[in-house]
């Protein structure tokens, strides 16, 4: 069981296989559960329709999708009104600036198949661009920072954490590191809550939080 109040914060972590991504599966209803049940606010989850979860929800998966499109256009999918000078400063945000500007066509260039033109990491960042464009009340975020230079994911994390206050986040990660932002962390093994709490409490009273925090650290 996981409570998430509105508002809140929370990271979600374990080792590979311990059940983060098949919990954002679920959330985002790509599948429904065998069991057990899944609320946003008092209603179940399954009485929304797919467009209205999808205005709800920000996702960034782990494995973004880009089409075969622009840039702009990819961009766009996220918020369609967006104007020209709001993709720029969403691109700005995620880092990504000077990398459009070298474009043959800046905004407009084709990204062609998944986009192959873009590292994995760089992908990534124009999922996150996506996510900026939607700002949805309720983020749910998985490993948005895989793949990134040190120095580009802590100057991504300070990205989201201005443009998540005030909005509900769940942040699936398996880095420990710059947590203290978080409200609450959850800790997951084999698909069950084997611990919980803030960052401070878990340091102080579960030795494997303490461990994993320390030797990543």
């Amino acid at each position: 069981n996981i409570h998430i109040p509105a508002g809140a914060r929370v990271a979600v972590i374990g080792e590979t296989g311990s059940g983060k991504t098949t919990l954002l599966q679920l959330l985002v209803r790509f599948w429904n559960p065998d069991s057990g049940q899944i609320h946003i606010g008092d209603h179940p989850i399954d009485s929304f329709n797919e467009r209205d979860l999808r205005q709800l929800i920000t996702t960034v998966s782990q494995q973004p999708h880009l089409f075969n499109a622009t840039l702009k256009d990819n961009l766009l999918m996220a918020n369609p009104d967006a104007a020209d000078e709001e993709l720029m400063d969403a691109i700005k945000a995620v880092q990504l600036i000077e990398f459009v500007k070298r474009l043959p066509d800046g905004l407009n260039t084709w990204l062609g198949e998944a986009g192959h033109r873009l590292s994995g990491g760089q992908a990534r960042r124009v999922a996150v661009a996506r996510a900026l464009l939607h700002s949805g009340p309720l983020w749910v975020l998985d490993e948005p920072t895989e793949g990134l230079d040190p120095i580009t994911e802590k100057i991504l994390i300070q990205t989201l954490r201005h443009h998540t206050s005030g909005r509900t986040l769940l942040m699936i990660t398996h880095r420990l590191l710059d947590l203290d932002w978080m409200d609450h962390i959850v800790m997951l093994d084999q698909g069950r809550v084997i611990a919980q709490g803030s960052h401070a409490e878990l340091l102080k009273t579960n030795q494997r939080y303490s461990a994993l925090h320390m030797r990543i650290g």
